[in-house]
């Protein structure tokens, strides 16, 4: 992940190097502040905060809210051991070793997605200054101000952040459109692309009686209106039938409809049958129509989730004979005869 345009890495390199400096000069100051053991204490607090923010992953999710509070309570515990470790100097504008860390540290808790603790870390700090100034001839001197910086640090950073939001927002959405848009092309073409072999079929099988009714001055004899009602029939078939309507289903149902046999395919799952299921009805639809020499042969998918995924039942129109009645289970494709 790139914020800004910077890498991981490089963000991590920055935010040590950052916080670098102010430890060097912590360190250097030790031997020199009325607490040395506060002072160390300081610099551990100040390191450990450090390490908390620095070094985890600078990725678009916020830091760990475990992460950043100890991050925050580690930097405050560095600021008052800081303070303790010295005494204060009636000088304006001082800036004490921790200063520079102090505004990487409201910076990299923006970066990271933490801004109101950012605002915390920077109000508790600001007080703890404030507690240092003096009076002097009867004036309050500020002698510490270096909270205005990390303060306008904050607010770019907050207003930059934000502006960031709203960038990232955006390419996603222009993402999500593009997305859209591809899919609905995808959409259209493949919507083209069956209605074009939709047409392709219908040719193939029509195509010729249709250029005969067309053309064809000739007289129309019986054999030629048995094709048409055939051809209607299986093209019926496709629409009704859908998935089970398999070319070899269909070539056998015209066979059958030849002798006299009267055959309704009807499909009412709407969708490709599991393959168990699918070879088991082309097998019992092969052996209904192939012996069937009259009656009515009905093949009926059912809905999914009924346990029933193929019903087929023949009535050869005989009082003396009972239909024949073919149950394929759904998902497994085990046959039951009645």
């Amino acid at each position: 992940m790139r914020n800004s345009g910077i890498s991981p890495k490089a963000l991590t390199a920055l935010a040590i190097a950052g916080f670098g400096v102010p430890f060097a000069i912590g360190v250097t100051e030790v031997d020199s502040v009325k607490d040395p053991n506060a002072m160390i204490m300081s610099l551990v607090f100040y390191a450990a905060a450090a390490v908390i923010v620095a070094v985890p992953r600078w990725a678009t999710q916020q830091l760990p809210l475990l992460s950043t509070m100890l991050a925050v309570l580690f930097f405050m515990l560095a600021v008052e051991q800081g303070y303790a470790a010295t005494t204060v100097v009636p000088i304006a504008g001082q800036t004490p070793w921790f200063a520079m860390g102090f505004t990487v540290m409201v910076f990299a808790l923006c970066l990271r997605q933490r801004i109101w603790w950012a605002v915390l870390l920077w109000a508790v700090v600001s007080l703890m200054s404030m507690r240092r100034w003096t009076m002097v001839n009867g004036s309050l001197l500020p002698t510490e101000s270096y909270a205005v910086m990390a303060l306008g640090v904050f607010v770019a950073t907050g207003m930059g952040y934000q502006e960031f939001i709203r960038f990232t927002q955006r390419k996603r959405e222009i993402r999500r459109m593009l997305l859209t848009a591809r899919t609905n092309d995808e959409a259209e073409q493949d919507s083209k692309n069956a209605s074009y072999q939709r047409v392709q079929y219908v040719r193939r099988l029509a195509g010729g009686l249709l250029e005969r009714i067309a053309h064809d001055p000739s007289e129309v004899t019986e054999y030629d209106i048995d094709q048409f009602r055939l051809t209607e029939a299986q093209l019926r078939d496709t629409i009704r039938g859908r998935s089970i309507a398999t070319p070899y289903i269909l070539e056998i149902t015209r066979t059958a409809r030849d002798r006299g046999v009267r055959v309704d395919i009807l499909d009412e799952r709407g969708q490709p049958l599991p393959p168990k299921v699918m070879e088991a009805t082309t097998e019992q639809v092969a052996e209904v129509l192939n012996h069937a020499q009259c009656g009515v042969v009905t093949i009926r998918a059912f809905p999914k989730g009924d346990p029933t995924a193929v019903f087929i039942v023949h009535d050869n129109d005989d009082e003396n004979e009972d239909p024949i009645a073919i149950e394929i289970a759904d998902v497994t494709g085990e046959v039951s005869r009645f």
